[in-house]
């Protein structure tokens, strides 16, 4: 373990310590981590070579543990990498459970997909569902409504053929507000079946709602999808979409990036993988117009995709797209039946 009882910046703190340093306290504090650990080689790569320009500031970590690294959120890496880390003179907490903590707070909500989709993704299927579903909530509320004036108004919303819904102030703050309290009244048995029944086919809608937005989004991505994969989103049980985007700065090859983020196992970038169930991939990458992928790297990338995939079919598609400068991303859709 290492101790310092002086301060430095986070890039200093980061360029003192190796990543599988860095991931072990993150996977010990943070078990059921959200990302893949392969986003966190992503960012620890981003500060490593990010030049500081920003205000600055300080993270500090006190004798009891506790610290103020969630001031990292956000993708000011410009910023963050000059900020002065301090640790306590006690040893509370190590170089490593520092950077971890800091690596944690920055990388979830630090960067996005560098894909601009414009106009091509468009939600009016998927609102519909949604619309239906909503109104079908209203529809499960009417009978508890005594207020004369909301009634009318919830009514008239559930047999709108509107596009949108729209309540008062009013209306929406005993809609959102009332289960629970007026809704939630003992009722007899074939009023409990009555809603269960009308709440399982909401929720049925509200699942379709997002499957045709993931359906939507897969059509922006690849174009016009076939019969077969329209089925298989529209039939799926979960769907996880997961981009890989290398960081190389000019210092390595960036399908090699690519390749140590999927295949490498301290990255655990299988876990969206379930052999077990019925699974198709979409993989789709992504270079600029003035970096193409070229034919040497189109195959390299099939040959590590075919490797991560192993027997879990899958399919990939070459796009261009602004905002990745040299570098390349692969975004990857696990749709799981």
């Amino acid at each position: 373990m290492i101790f310092i009882d002086f301060a430095m910046t986070v890039k200093e703190l980061f360029q003192s310590l190796d990543l599988k340093n860095i991931i072990e306290p993150i996977k010990k504090k943070y078990p059921n981590a959200l990302l893949p650990i392969s986003r966190y080689k992503e960012d620890y790569d981003i500060i490593l070579n990010t030049v500081f320009s920003g205000e600055g500031g300080t993270i500090t970590f006190h004798p009891d543990g506790n610290s103020d690294a969630y001031m990292c959120e956000g993708d000011r890496y410009f910023n963050i990498v000059g900020m002065e880390v301090v640790l306590p003179d006690n040893g509370a907490v190590t170089a490593a459970e520092a950077a971890a903590e800091i690596l944690w707070c920055s990388a979830p909500f630090g960067r996005y997909g560098e894909i601009d989709w414009g106009d091509l993704f468009e939600e009016r299927e998927a609102d519909k569902y949604a619309l239906q579903a909503k109104r079908l909530d209203i529809k499960i509320a009417l009978p508890y409504c005594r207020d004369k004036k909301i009634r009318r108004e919830l009514k008239q919303q559930m047999i709108s053929t509107s596009e949108d819904l729209c309540l008062s102030a009013e209306a929406n703050d005993w809609f959102v507000f009332g289960e629970g309290k007026l809704w939630g009244r003992r009722q007899n048995r074939s009023k409990c079946k009555r809603k269960y029944r009308m709440k399982k086919r909401r929720d049925e809608l509200f699942r379709q709602s997002e499957l045709h937005k993931e359906l939507n989004l897969l059509e922006a991505k690849i174009g016009p999808v076939s019969e077969r994969l329209k089925q298989l989103v529209l039939s799926s049980s979960s769907i996880e979409t997961i981009y890989y985007e290398s960081q190389t700065y000019g210092k390595s090859g960036r399908i090699d990036y690519i390749a140590d983020l999927l295949l490498n196992p301290l990255y655990n970038s299988k876990k969206y993988l379930n052999p077990a169930k019925k699974q198709e991939c979409i993989c789709v990458l992504y270079a600029t117009p003035e970096h193409p992928c070229t034919t040497a790297e189109q195959n390299r990338i099939i040959e590590i995709i075919g490797k991560y995939f192993d027997s879990t079919p899958w399919q990939l598609f070459t796009r261009q797209c602004n905002g990745l400068a040299r570098e390349a991303e692969l975004d990857i859709t696990y749709i799981t039946q």
